[in-house]
């Protein structure tokens, strides 16, 4: 479904800007992260033909704002956390505009992980350094990975005969275990390095794994309308992400990242509008 990419980086922006209060109010860290950042370096703003807007929390800020956006965010805005919805494989939180649609082709099949309009909000947590303690720790985190998938899946998800299989053989597991055992044990493992005192940091439990010397600090970058704190090491961190960043991708490249099954900007996605059409 075709969307109206500057519309949804309005209201991004004003989602951005209650969040940005929120954090100002308690205190938390936060930087842009990702294709945010990318776009605050490369462009002074938006990708052009980017639909969302990221960013990055170390995990006590990260917590600490799990906790705080339940209660002090507007009414026209609510936080959906990865941990109470059963069909999302992604740890991040997002703040979403209830007033509106963005409900991706993925998802459309789960109605507890439909939303609004979005930004992403990634946690940031220490790691080991290279050797033996990092190696065990990837492992578990595979082990755990895996594990989270196949609690979390359903049925219509499998497509191979060798899924289906494992789906039937392991349904004592899923009957045992909540669907988010897993998930907390993965949490709980990232919990134990600290993000400030470690020498690597890891995006998202395991995404990405970036010196913390990347981290440490912040300066402040325009973006759009606004300025926004990047991490003061954006140069490197950008690299590990991306390589040469600063050279646009092709042409075809150059679209929005999302499939977007339903949208819109003046009904909720509450009211499931689209089985009355």
């Amino acid at each position: 479904m075709e969307i109206d990419i500057k519309q949804v980086q309005r209201r991004e922006l004003d989602i951005l800007r209650e969040v940005m209060a929120l954090c100002g109010r308690h205190g938390l860290r936060w930087w842009a992260d990702g294709g945010t950042l990318l776009g605050a370096v490369r462009h002074g703003g938006f990708i052009p033909w980017d639909d969302d807007i990221d960013i990055g929390m170390p995990r006590p800020d990260f917590d600490r704002f799990r906790e705080l956006a339940k209660k002090e965010l507007p009414d026209h805005l609510a936080l959906q956390d990865y941990e109470d919805i059963r069909h999302t494989f992604h740890p991040l939180l997002k703040v979403h505009d209830v007033r509106t649609t963005f409900v991706e082709r993925d998802f459309a099949p789960y109605p507890e992980v439909h939303t609004g309009v979005y930004i992403d909000i990634f946690c940031f947590d220490g790691y080991p350094g290279p050797g033996p303690e990092r190696d065990a720790l990837e492992r578990r985190r595979r082990r755990l990975g895996r594990l989270a998938g196949f609690l979390r899946a359903e049925k219509a998800d499998l497509r191979t005969p060798g899924q289906k299989l494992r789906y039937g053989l392991g349904a004592p597991i899923r009957w045992c275990l909540p669907y988010n055992w897993a998930s907390k044990k993965q949490e709980e493992l990232f919990r134990r390095c600290s993000f400030d005192d470690a020498a690597w940091i890891n995006e998202c439990q395991g995404w990405v794994i970036y010196p913390a010397r990347c981290l440490r600090e912040t300066v402040t970058l325009p973006f759009e309308d606004m300025e926004l704190p990047c991490p003061a090491g954006y140069d490197e961190y950008l690299t590990v992400v991306y390589g040469d960043y600063m050279r646009l991708p092709p042409e075809p490249e150059r679209t929005p990242q999302h499939d977007v099954a339903w949208f819109s900007m003046e009904r909720s996605y509450q009211e499931r509008w689209w089985e009355k059409e």
